[in-house]
């Protein structure tokens, strides 16, 4: 926490040092193997297992770190991931992505069973200065039918069971939410600026509303 009573997830390099990590394969909670060298520190927040959110409205108020490489995240998986049922197919909503090397832009996105390969229906929102230099509001008003994505207020894409097919609609279920800072990787590219010792994604807030009285936090 900051002095302001932010939340504030730090990324920090150990370079040359030791120490034992265990990763997951991208969008799902599968172990991959330890491994006994890594570059950088870091923190991921998750409710699985203690709560979980079927529709209404999610929101953070977020600022993102600086430098290339960074890669924070506010999403959610569905919760029968953790019955076994496995990604795509367990569904995936990203409410917030962000890269470094494109510091004016974040992404959001749904995956699931009918999207190639997993890949995403997603949309970006752009500004014309870094996402860094200030706090933005990134949310979802999610409902049985459709999920519409909002930035600073202004949707910026919208999907349907229309986009996906009915197979491919597997957002009706519980899902659980995730927090973090990720430093490379898939998505925001293996390069890393070496001149980063330190990133920090700052959050304001989360918040949870029901939709005209509509969705539910399911406590564990």
């Amino acid at each position: 926490m900051d002095g302001a009573g932010r939340l504030i997830i730090t990324a920090n390099r150990i370079s040359n040092e030791y120490a034992e990590v265990v990763g997951t394969v991208p969008g799902t909670e599968d172990i991959l193997n330890r491994c006994s060298e890594c570059q950088f520190t870091s923190a991921r927040l998750k409710t699985a297992r203690k709560l979980g959110f079927q529709y209404g409205r999610i929101e953070a108020r977020i600022k993102m770190p600086q430098g290339v490489g960074t890669w924070p995240a506010f999403w959610m998986l569905g919760g029968d991931l953790l019955d076994g049922v496995p990604w795509p197919e367990c569904g995936e909503i990203d409410i917030m992505e962000f890269r470094g090397d494109i510091p004016d832009r974040s992404t959001s996105a749904i995956h699931g069973p009918t999207t190639p390969k997993g890949a995403g229906l997603g949309a970006a929102f752009l500004t014309y200065a870094p996402l860094s230099d200030g706090f933005h509001t990134y949310a979802i008003e999610w409902k049985k039918n459709g999920i519409d994505f909002i930035v600073d207020g202004s949707i910026t894409g919208s999907y349907s069971s229309l986009d996906t097919g009915a197979r491919g609609w597997v957002y009706n279920q519980e899902f659980f939410l995730i927090l973090n800072l990720a430093m490379g990787g898939t998505y925001a590219g293996e390069y890393i600026d070496p001149a980063i010792n330190q990133a920090q994604l700052s959050v304001d807030y989360i918040r949870y509303y029901s939709i005209n009285g509509v969705g539910k936090v399911i406590k564990h």
